[in-house]
């Protein structure tokens, strides 16, 4: 009966991530054996006594001792995620465009938008573009390394980029139909007091600026790149000044800057804001298909202003939720904690940028399959690390090579214990090699151990109270697993830097050392970890998850 109960609950704690239920465990002994409910109350003792036992075991710990148990696996049957279909899409004729602000790398939120994007264009067999919404050269400044940063993840997450512009070299196109809007009546330029302008607008009022003739609004523009200085004058596009929404009413298209930060042009005085420049660029660039987060839902009535006025056909527009990730929430923020030497960088792991997922060891079909998963809503989503991690489990797991490592090592002498070598795999279930472990009686562990409880040394022997037992495995002994090194002058030291940036130190079987850069492992009964660096004088590694 134990032994039932014994391969149900390691069954059902690998299923659900090393915690058994006991009320599932009871279903599944009783199916097994129906003539066990005329002594329930003993069977349910026995359960949770064996189910606790089973859940103070690590996950790999479970999965080894199931082994002995030839329990059929259930083949998963996993989700095709359909591409939903585009309005008024046609194949060949899509096209789209990811634009992001490069004041900082690319975060897990602006990999939404990018694939989304991606995903439609392969559906459609489209077009991608890459263009660098760049144009606030005071407030969000971009940075000059950002804009590769960009294109190397993109390339990383595998999205094919068909054509890269960057707004910033653009000026003159925006500025010609800037002139086109204040000909036609359509906008001009405002000299009030900025918070004056604000009452009235908030009133529904109009200044005096917007009743000028347009020949006098365009000597206005022409003295903004020459007589005005920075808040002294506006270009502002006309809309409905009795719009329900006062953020509507005749919004600011142009600014002066006097000393631009611009990694790129710090000679231009005249900046296009965010709304007209892409309204113009989705235009020129013959745009059908805007992905848009659902905070800038405001954009849309905005720039259907200016398309009105020309004549144009607007975008279809489909709208997203945020990702929000735990800790640092914003670009600015973890600039200034950069700044103050409280993050160690724009890949310090506590960030949500895809460099620091990519030094953790993140695979870039983790991502691909995470925002898939997420489908295309608008509602935000929290991301959930587990989530993530369990992602990309799925992926390295399969290729990830096993070594051992011990932290905060305890040495320990095994009475008694044969001098053996030890064949280790590098993987369970690929033929990827072994690494060669030689045991004399003097090993390092990092477990607790207890008194009158039996242990094996993975891959080793058996042992209880530090006296040697048996070398075969045996289920009967119900032996808890723990991973070791001998006591050798070959072992090796590692640093391994954790997800709070905190650096850990351990010991490693030599093997480790050929382990190349970048190349993901796994150390045993601890967690997967990325390798940053393996030379003779400093071996450093990047934990990714459990």
């Amino acid at each position: 009966m134990k032994n039932i109960i014994l391969k149900h609950a390691l069954n059902n704690a690998v299923q659900f991530n090393g915690k058994a239920n006991p009320g599932a465990v009871i279903g599944k002994v009783l199916q097994e054996n129906p003539s066990l409910k005329n002594n329930i109350q003993q069977i349910s003792q026995e359960i949770n006594e064996i189910v606790k036992e089973v859940n103070s075991l690590s996950l790999e710990e479970q999965k080894n001792k199931l082994k002995n148990y030839n329990i059929p696996q259930k083949k998963k049957i996993k989700e095709v995620l359909t591409i939903p279909s585009l309005p008024k899409a046609k194949k060949g004729k899509v096209v789209m465009r990811f634009a992001p602000n490069p004041n900082g790398p690319m975060s897990l939120g602006h990999s939404r938008i990018a694939l989304w994007n991606y995903f439609f264009v392969q559906r459609y067999k489209g077009t991608f573009i890459l263009r660098f919404d760049d144009t606030d050269p005071k407030n969000k400044v971009p940075m000059k390394e950002a804009y590769k940063w960009f294109e190397e993840d993109l390339k990383w997450l595998k999205i094919k980029i068909n054509k890269r512009i960057i707004q910033s070299g653009r000026l003159k196109i925006y500025y010609k139909y800037a002139e086109k809007l204040i000909e036609s009546n359509n906008a001009y330029i405002c000299t009030c007091d900025q918070e004056e302008f604000k009452k009235l607008i908030d009133k529904s009022m109009e200044c005096e600026c917007r009743n000028l003739s347009s020949s006098e609004a365009l000597k206005r523009w022409k003295k903004m790149f020459k007589k005005y200085k920075e808040g002294e004058a506006v270009y502002r596009v006309k809309t409905n000044i009795m719009h329900e929404n006062p953020a509507v009413r005749d919004w600011p298209a142009f600014r002066i800057v006097n000393k631009s930060s611009h990694p790129l042009n710090k000679k231009a005085k005249v900046w296009p804001l965010l709304n007209f420049a892409s309204a113009i660029d989705d235009h020129e660039l013959e745009v059908t298909h805007i992905l848009r987060g659902i905070d800038l839902e405001i954009s849309d009535i905005r720039q259907k202003y200016i398309y009105d006025y020309f004549s144009w056909q607007y975008p279809e527009t489909i709208y997203l939720g945020r990702i929000i990730f735990s800790g640092v929430k914003s670009t600015s923020e973890a600039k200034r904690l950069i700044q103050e030497k409280k993050l160690t960088g724009w890949d310090d792991p506590r960030l949500g940028t895809l460099k620091a997922l990519r030094k953790r060891g993140f695979q870039p079909d983790t991502v691909i399959n995470f925002i898939k998963d997420a489908r295309l809503t608008k509602s935000e989503i929290h991301v959930n690390f587990e989530k993530l991690a369990h992602l990309n489990k799925e992926v390295i797991d399969k290729k990830a090579k096993r070594y051992f490592a011990i932290i905060n090592p305890k040495k320990i002498r095994i009475n008694n214990a044969p001098k053996l070598t030890a064949k280790l795999p590098l993987h369970p279930n690929l033929k990827k090699g072994f690494r060669i472990l030689k045991s004399s009686g003097e090993f390092y562990i990092q477990d607790k151990l207890g008194k009158n409880k039996i242990y094996r040394l993975m891959h080793l022997f058996n042992f209880k109270n530090k006296e040697y037992i048996s070398t075969a495995p045996d289920q009967n002994l119900n032996a808890s697993l723990i991973h070791w090194l001998p006591v050798s002058k070959d072992l090796v030291n590692i640093e391994i830097v954790m997800d709070n940036a905190k650096k850990i130190k351990a010991i490693a079987e030599s093997s480790i050392k050929k382990v190349k850069k970048d190349e993901i492992i796994q150390l045993e009964r601890n967690f997967f970890i990325r390798c940053e660096l393996n030379t003779p004088k400093k071996r450093v590694f990047y934990f990714a998850h459990k």
